[in-house]
């Protein structure tokens, strides 16, 4: 079957395979976000990490995790299949929840790798699989993908709300069991609705299984998820690899730039500068998980508008956040763009960066509001949250279809390599900027951690203001450079 007919075929009827891969995202999502919410906490409270070694072992296995997802697609695409690719994603990612689940102290950096190797399978090829979903020019495919989007919030919301409350009445080892359950479910619905993606998927799923480029997969994922393993041990090993990438990345940048024809450069040139406004705002957004859960531990009464919540479940307001000011965004760019008012990418880019800043300084704000205990209200960080949330919209949201959008086709593969490579690079720096709020040994009163927390955010908050203010007044230009 060729892709156009594949396309024809499936222009009127995605909605059943469409279902299949939401349901089978949606649980994916459930165990990263559920694990998210619980490990920075889980290696101080049960590894006996310091702030700053939990939290920079936390960075670098969200790091890893992305670093490779390119290869996972590459896989998907030339050698076994998106489909085949994405139930052996989950397969592999099920063993690492569920070596966590048995032991997650004593198997701790084998679960971790293994669910990286997992990770770089599956990520890619689901979103990659929806494209074939639709013909090219069909309008639908914006939609699908906004509703994809909220299969990931659906899983994330779902997990930072219950694991914390699996954790506290059932244990951690139960917590990450759970996460693999939600896998077997998705494995178990892809089995048996398997058929209703028949006609969808990349060239290698109409061929017979290729058994050599499956052992070598094989082989790789196992290399991979003990390497990762290894590196999550040993930081500074991870870390000198990080700044080898780095210089990598920037020579391969400076080949492009070069090499590129003068109809392409700008527009090349562009992609690559909101790239590095990317890697400022990951670096923002791996505080959530970090210095901001620490935050909320340690210096926040666990209410929220009169109602009891678990501090770990405090990360569900992103994607509460981000599921109900979706639909509200989508519109208005809609009606702006009928009005042909819609925002340029490095306008979207420089008012989610404000947005984002506005959320850190309100976090500073609530220090000023803070009872005599060091403690602030739940609400503080609910509409800080808020903010940043809907600056990830702007920002994360429109990555990939920003590159697609203005580098040429040649190239295409490598700057999606680039984007999520600048994207492990700054979970890894976000580590880094997070431990500047560790907390010393001995120190446990709430007044003195305050301040040492809400001291980040307003440097975060001033910081990140002042790299919006800059990206708003070069929006302009960078737009004319896109035309």
């Amino acid at each position: 079957m060729s892709e156009l007919e594949q396309h024809n075929i499936y222009a009127q009827k995605p909605l059943k395979p469409f279902t299949l891969i939401f349901f089978v995202e949606l649980w994916e999502r459930y165990g990263w976000y559920g694990m998210q919410a619980l490990l920075v906490y889980f290696m101080i409270k049960q590894m006996n990490f310091g702030d700053a070694l939990a939290e920079n072992t936390y960075s670098a296995f969200a790091a890893l995790a992305y670093a490779f997802l390119s290869v996972g697609g590459y896989i998907g695409d030339k050698i076994l299949g998106s489909k085949r690719t994405i139930f052996l994603g989950a397969l592999v990612l099920a063993l690492g929840y569920l070596i966590l689940g048995l032991n997650c102290k004593e198997y701790f950096f084998y679960g971790l790798g293994t669910i990286i190797a997992g990770n770089a399978l599956f990520k890619s090829n689901p979103s990659s699989l929806i494209s074939k979903l639709y013909a090219p020019d069909d309008h639908r495919v914006d939609g699908a993908f906004t509703i994809y989007y909220m299969a990931i919030n659906i899983g994330a919301f779902m997990a930072s709300l219950l694991s914390p409350l699996i954790v506290k009445h059932w244990g951690w080892n139960a917590a990450f069991f759970v996460s693999f359950c939600g896998l077997l479910v998705a494995m178990f619905s892809y089995m048996i609705f398997h058929k209703v993606l028949s006609k969808s998927g990349s060239k290698p799923d109409f061929k017979p299984l290729n058994l050599a480029g499956l052992f070598y997969v094989v082989v790789f994922t196992v290399v991979l998820a003990f390497i990762s393993a290894m590196l999550l041990e040993h930081l500074l090993i991870a870390h000198l690899l990080l700044y080898a990438a780095i210089i990598v990345v920037a020579l391969f940048f400076i080949k492009i730039i070069v090499t590129a024809t003068p109809e392409e450069r700008p527009k090349i040139v562009v992609c690559i500068i909101l790239i590095c406004e990317a890697v400022i705002f990951y670096i923002l957004y791996q505080q959530r998980a970090t210095s901001l859960n620490l935050f909320v531990i340690r210096n926040t009464r666990y209410y929220i508008f009169g109602i009891p919540l678990d501090p770990l479940s405090f990360q569900s307001f992103n994607a509460l956040w981000i599921l109900a000011s979706s639909p509200f965004i989508a519109l208005i760019f809609t009606k702006l763009a009928k009005k042909k008012k819609d925002m340029s990418l490095p306008s979207k880019f420089a008012f989610g960066m404000f947005l984002c800043a506005i959320g850190f300084l309100l976090l500073k704000a609530a220090q000023f509001f803070a009872d005599k205990q060091g403690l602030v209200a739940g609400e503080w960080v609910f509409f800080g949250i808020g903010f940043m949330s809907v600056g990830e919209i702007l920002i994360g949201g429109i990555g990939l279809a920003m590159v697609a959008r203005l580098v040429p086709q040649r190239i295409m593969g490598f700057m999606m390599g680039a984007w999520f490579m600048a994207t492990a690079i700054a979970m890894v720096l976000g580590g880094f900027v997070a431990a500047f709020a560790s907390i010393p040994e001995g120190i446990t009163n709430p007044v003195q951690t305050l301040h040492i927390y809400t001291d980040l955010f307003f440097k975060l908050g001033i910081a990140t203001l002042v790299v919006s203010i800059i990206m708003a007044i070069s929006a302009p230009k960078l737009k004319k450079y896109m035309s």
